[in-house]
């Protein structure tokens, strides 16, 4: 009895290890380099999905002074090998080894060229602790408006204009980067006077009559809210990540409902995504004709995450949308073109579970406007279905959804769109979408399309799938950022 206690003992010993063995074999993670808001802790983002980063016992002392360059604010793409375990109670990696990744063609898509990157001038100026940086395309004779990207508590959002998806709207529109470090929201009386300062630094007086592109993450996200408050009316819009809307020191009023601006939490930070904060404030003032919407990212916390997949097109739009044909930076304010609440699109936040989320045009639209989000229009309805839906079966995995944060291709490319439909098996058709225009549909074979002659600007590209009942389910989201 005794040495089959021991037998059976060891068996369980050798089983358990075999079991500990297969489940900590090392994969290999492909993505991009970034950190959690609050505590800066180190992510490697793949696929839209963050997991936190902690090194092996076995790992040497470069993985440690790579995981300590990802916290300080890395965004480049990395190969990480390691093995999935719980980090800081997540979706973590316990990491071997880290190496920059490989540039690739996108599976088949011609390969961006980065030999183009566009040139700038970069102006510093400090205001006591707050530290701006100002960045010029160079050759830019006018400012016509300035992108801002505010950074988090901690943060460093400087250099973002580096970033293709932040930088080519630079280029696109004629704008300016505005990017910061250890400045949250302060009184906006301290960014006036440091624009007054770049204005003369930079001999672009202009910019103090710039209007406002912004954007940013946490602390980040409630400066552009600042923004929405101080200045309404130099706000083209607003895409607030991993923040709210009303706060203690924000009442917003009717003036403020006209900026369009879109809210982009994270489903498990706060417990509910924010929703006890963001709820009230939509069911306040949507009814109003307030131009604002909100999802909340699946499977994301209090981090960055690919949220400028649906962020930049809004901006981009959103420029073009508002910005005078005959605006004159030059002369004075820029008086932006107001925005008619019945030619945009609503989405139905209820709907985000339902298997795909439902979009109308605004004057079409049957629920209830309370628990709405405003769109700008049907291609932002689109980009929003994609990215809001939860537990989507077609997921598009090349070109990398985070690929536009590190890189660009030139106008006239073709790009290759490959699907993961592993999740929806016996499709009857999918069909591919930029923005809200059809250019592909497959009936059968590989998941697979070709886009070519690609034009300059922000394509968000989607997948509707059609199985054999009818129902149709989507993809996220993947941006692709082309040069102009």
């Amino acid at each position: 009895m005794k040495n089959s206690l021991v037998v059976s003992i060891a068996l369980v010993a050798l089983i358990t290890a075999a079991i500990g063995l297969y489940a900590a074999a090392p994969e290999t993670f492909t993505g991009t380099a970034a950190r959690t808001g609050t505590h800066k802790r180190p992510l490697l983002v793949v696929n839209g999905k963050g997991y936190e980063l902690k090194a092996s016992a076995k790992a040497d002392a470069k993985v440690a002074e790579m995981l300590e360059k990802f916290s300080r604010g890395d965004t480049g793409t990395y190969t990480v090998k390691g093995v999935r375990g719980a980090v800081n109670g997540g979706d973590g990696i316990i990491v071997e080894s880290v190496t920059p990744a490989k540039a690739t063609s996108g599976g088949g898509s011609a390969a961006p060229k980065s030999s183009k990157s566009s040139k700038h001038k970069v102006y510093d100026h400090a205001v006591k602790d707050h530290k701006f940086r100002l960045v010029v395309p160079e050759g830019l004779k006018v400012v016509r408006g300035i992108l801002v990207v505010g950074p988090c508590i901690g943060g460093d959002s400087r250099d973002y204009h580096k970033q293709p998806w932040y930088g080519e709207l630079l280029n696109l529109h004629g704008f300016a980067f505005l990017g910061a470090k250890d400045y949250y929201m302060t009184d906006y009386k301290v960014l006036q006077a440091a624009l007054k300062r770049f204005a003369a630094d930079a001999k672009h007086p202009e910019l103090v009559n710039a209007p406002f592109a912004a954007t940013g993450l946490s602390a980040g996200g409630g400066f552009a809210r600042r923004l929405v408050k101080e200045v309404p009316d130099k706000v083209i819009a607003a895409v607030i990540v991993c923040s709210t809307l009303k706060s203690t020191h924000f009442t917003p009023a009717a003036v403020h409902r006209t900026v369009p601006v879109c809210v982009i939490t994270g489903e498990l930070e706060g417990g509910d995504g924010l929703a006890g904060r963001l709820e009230p404030a939509l069911a306040e003032h949507r009814p109003k004709d307030a131009l604002w919407g909100w999802t909340a990212a699946q499977g994301v916390g209090h981090e960055f995450a690919g949220q400028e997949v649906l962020a930049m097109p809004i901006l981009d739009v959103a420029v073009r949308m508002r910005y005078p044909k005959d605006g004159d930076v030059t002369k004075g304010p820029v008086k932006l073109l107001p925005v008619d609440h019945k030619t945009g699109w609503v989405a139905d936040n209820r709907s985000w579970k339902s298997g795909i989320t439902t979009i109308a045009a605004a004057k079409e639209f049957k629920g209830n406007v309370a628990k709405s989000s405003w769109l700008l229009n049907q291609d932002m309805a689109f980009v929003y279905r994609a990215y809001s839906t939860f537990d989507r079966p077609l997921k598009i995995t090349s070109p990398d959804p985070m690929s536009a944060q590190s890189e660009a291709f030139d106008a006239g490319s073709s790009v290759t769109i490959t699907v993961d439909d592993s999740k929806f098996k016996g499709w009857k058709k999918l069909e591919l979408y930029d923005g809200a225009k059809k250019v592909g549909e497959l009936t059968k074979g590989k998941a697979r399309f070709t886009v070519k002659g690609l034009k300059a600007g922000y394509h968000a590209f989607s997948v509707l799938g059609t199985d054999a009942k009818g129902n149709v389910r989507p993809s996220n989201p993947a941006l692709v950022v082309v040069r102009k």
